[in-house]
């Protein structure tokens, strides 16, 4: 079976119903909630409890580029929009795809027939590992243990690295983003028990023009 393409369509970021919208982690919320005030762009999220957040889009994507057929924040979408069209049932850890994809429509046939679950990596690869990163996040890294987002902007790459080396040398760092959206953004997601102060003098610098410090709620 031939690997999975992007026909680069409009289905995946057209929304008619609010329970078609992306459901996100609440770290995803928080980078969302930054790029869009970057960007200008007006988000809304409700709360499906337990650490998972939907965000409401009715009609096309805020983030989607009708003009070019995609995605503005492609390489920082959310884990729900990138193993798209994959599908998973957090609770059974069954996968399905999604039949308003055109690729999965017209290869229906082959996915039916049963032999698809050993290929199912090697057919959809970058999905399948956007996949794998929510059941373990889900199962692994969202357990009781504290997780804190750390997000800060400078424009100084020498600064930023001196401030993520020293982050990680101290702490547990699962998660290091820098954005290819906006210009001089950082994202770290930390586990465990922090120092808060240690890393409020750390970020208090003139090269650091914003910071900020958002406890994570674990996934229950």
């Amino acid at each position: 079976m031939s690997k999975f393409t992007c026909y680069r369509c409009i289905h995946c970021c057209f929304f008619t119903e609010e329970r078609e919208s992306p459901v996100l982690l609440w770290h995803e919320v928080l980078y969302l909630s930054k790029l869009g005030e970057h960007l200008k762009v007006k988000l809304n999220f409700r709360s499906l409890g337990h650490g998972f957040y939907r965000l409401i889009v009715s009609g096309f994507c805020s983030f989607y580029d009708v003009a070019s057929r995609a995605c503005r924040i492609h390489r920082e979408k959310p884990l729900s929009c990138s193993m798209f069209p994959l599908l998973i049932e957090l609770n059974s850890l069954e996968v399905s795809t999604s039949l308003i994809c055109p690729w999965v429509y017209e290869n229906r046939r082959e996915l039916l027939d049963g032999s698809i679950g050993e290929k199912l990596e090697e057919v959809f690869h970058n999905e399948f590992k956007a996949l794998r990163e929510v059941v373990e996040w889900v199962y692994t890294v969202s357990n009781e243990t504290p997780k804190l987002a750390v997000y800060f902007t400078s424009y100084f790459k020498n600064v930023a690295s001196e401030v993520i080396k020293a982050v990680s040398e101290k702490y547990r760092v699962i998660k290091i983003t820098e954005s290819s959206v906006v210009d001089g953004f950082y994202y770290l997601l930390v586990e465990g028990e922090v120092d808060r102060d240690y890393l409020e003098n750390l970020l208090k610098r003139d090269e650091i023009t914003w910071y900020k410090l958002e406890k994570v709620p674990p996934i229950t």
